[in-house]
Order: structure tokens, then C-alpha cells, then sequence
């Protein structure tokens, strides 16, 4: 019986040690990309410039970019001539996890596509940013923090972070074509409804929606 007590308590701080690695880690997260929104977008910051090039290499490879301000920008969803205005609430984390979105499987890349639709479209990267703010709101109060206990061997990195800006953006364009809304000037009534749904499905321990298999909100 002392085997057995020895043994439930190696299982039980184990366990425990695991688990206060989560949350140190989930805590650590949250500062990191606290430091990335908070990182505003500079001109003069060459990483900054090379992400931003990368960007439209990547979403437009067969188109060259004309000079770095310029109306061209507007074919990725961006507002204005010059991104860095469109970055300001997000900072490098919005640049960050649009880049991420881009290089990471074929059905993240397939949210571009459908954001150029003739009577369903919407601007890409805006709503790209949009939602990273809406990814950053749910780790920041917690909402993640179940996802990534059950999920994530180890403590949670930025990678994961920006893995699961790329799962919502999928399943808010599948929401977004649901709803058909009349025109993209209904996209903030449409966005408040569908981080109700997330937020509702995170409180009740629902991760479903933020797994690649997900087969979309009922």
C-alpha cells in the first residue's frame, strides 16, 4: 500500500507540476503577444517593411508591387495606400498572424478567395485584423486557456496563438456566406453575432470550434 500511496502521489505531482507549467505558460503567452499588439508598425523598421513585402509575395505572387505606398494595397483588403495605418490598433501582432495565415495550410489561404466573391466580399486584410483582435480578447480573458490545456503538450507558444487566428477567420468566412449578409456595411452586426456564438460555445468548454476538423456552427 505504500508502493501504491508512493505511486498516486508521483501520478498527482506530476500532474500537478504539468499543470502550473500550463498556466505559467498561458501567462507568459498572454504578455508575449501583449508586447506584439502593443509593437506599433513602423516604416523605418526594416523587419517591419520585409513582413509587409512578404505579405503581398505571398497573396499576390504573380503580382509585382508598383512602390511601397500605393493604391495596389486595396487588392489585399487594406483601407488605405499605406497598411501601416490599418495596423495601428493590433500592431505587428494583425501583420503577424495575416503573414502566419498565409503560409500555413490551404484552407486559411482559401478565406482570400472567398473575400473577393462579386456580392459576398469583404476586405481581407481589415477583417483579418479584426479578428486578431477578437483572438487577443478571448486569451485575454481566458477563454483559451481550456483549448490549450487539453490540446498542447507544454506550455502554449505564439505559434498556437496565431493557429487558432487562422481556425476563426475559417470559420468566420463560413459564418459570414451563412448569414449573406446585403453588403460588407452589415460586417459589424454579423461580427458581434458570430463572437457571441465563439464566446457562448468557450463558456460552456466547447473547443470544437477551434480544431481543423470543425464542421462549422450549428
Amino acid at each position: 500500500s505504500r508502493l501504491l500511496s508512493c505511486s498516486s502521489h508521483l501520478r498527482f505531482s506530476s500532474t500537478l507540476k504539468a499543470s502550473l507549467r500550463q498556466i505559467s505558460g498561458y501567462s507568459s503567452l498572454v504578455r508575449d503577444i501583449e508586447a506584439l499588439k502593443k509593437e506599433k508598425y513602423s516604416s523605418a523598421n526594416e523587419s517591419h517593411e520585409k513582413s509587409l513585402q512578404k505579405l503581398w509575395d505571398l497573396m499576390m505572387p504573380n503580382t509585382k508591387l508598383d512602390q511601397r505606398i500605393t493604391k495596389q494595397w486595396g487588392e489585399l483588403g487594406f483601407q488605405g495606400d499605406d497598411p501601416a495605418t490599418d495596423f495601428r490598433g493590433m500592431g505587428i501582432l494583425g501583420l503577424d498572424n495575416l503573414v502566419f495565415a498565409e503560409n500555413y495550410n490551404g484552407e486559411a489561404r482559401q478565406t482570400m478567395i472567398h473575400s473577393q466573391h462579386p456580392t459576398l466580399w469583404y476586405s481581407y486584410a481589415i477583417v483579418g485584423i479584426n479578428l486578431t483582435s477578437l483572438v487577443y480578447d478571448l486569451l485575454k480573458d481566458g477563454l483559451l486557456r481550456e483549448h490549450f490545456y487539453y490540446t498542447i503538450t507544454g506550455e502554449p507558444a505564439i505559434y498556437h496563438f496565431h493557429r487558432i487566428y487562422c481556425q476563426v477567420f475559417t470559420e468566420f468566412d463560413r459564418f459570414w456566406f451563412a448569414e449573406k449578409p446585403k453588403s460588407v456595411m452589415e460586417f459589424g452586426s454579423v461580427r458581434d453575432k458570430f463572437e457571441k456564438k465563439v464566446v457562448g460555445l468557450l463558456m460552456k468548454n466547447d473547443n470544437a470550434i477551434l480544431h481543423n476538423n470543425y464542421t462549422g456552427m450549428s
